[in-house]
């Protein structure tokens, strides 16, 4: 059973005729003792009411600490996720630019090799007009020569003479 002051104070004691004790000296003492119980309570009450007030604010840190942990881990999640698709993408980027490259490289050559084979066939070209040129000027010289040996001849041979229709007796 537990004591309260109030039941310290209301207690009532049998007197004994002989050897009893003084009614005021134990009136006193359940007095004191009745408000040390007091004393007791009320802080007993302020200790659990200030321990309420701990538990809670240990409960309101303990949900923080929990909602920063899981934040972290969210973060940490988030971070991890966003590094390995900037990865991912940036091996994208690469292998476009590896195969844009080696496009571009083979659309080069295959210029390069267009450009050559363009000049190889303006160099032939050249060379047949030169051969051309130079037959075409062989042909004009010897039609100058064998033109220029006629007109010799015309000169050379001795003129006879024309007959006008004129009788010469």
């Amino acid at each position: 059973m537990e004591l309260t002051p109030l039941d310290i104070r209301n207690q009532t004691f049998h007197k004994k005729t002989l050897n009893g004790y003084d009614p005021e000296e134990v009136k006193a003492f359940l007095e004191t003792t009745a408000t040390a119980f007091e004393n007791m309570f009320r802080d007993r009450t302020n200790l659990t009411e200030r321990l309420k007030v701990a538990e809670e604010r240990v409960n309101y840190y303990r949900q923080i600490e929990k909602t920063i942990q899981d934040a972290v881990v969210t973060m940490q999640r988030t971070i991890n996720e966003v590094k390995a698709s900037a990865e991912k993408e940036a091996e994208i980027i690469i292998a476009e630019a590896k195969a844009r490259a080696m496009r571009e490289v083979e659309s080069i050559k295959r210029e390069s090799e267009n450009l050559r084979t363009e000049i190889e066939q303006l160099r032939q070209l050249r060379t047949n007009y030169f051969i051309r040129c130079r037959a075409l000027i062989h042909s004009q010289d010897e039609l100058l020569s064998a033109m220029e040996n006629d007109q010799q001849r015309d000169f050379e041979a001795p003129v006879a003479p024309q007959n006008d229709g004129i009788a010469l007796t």
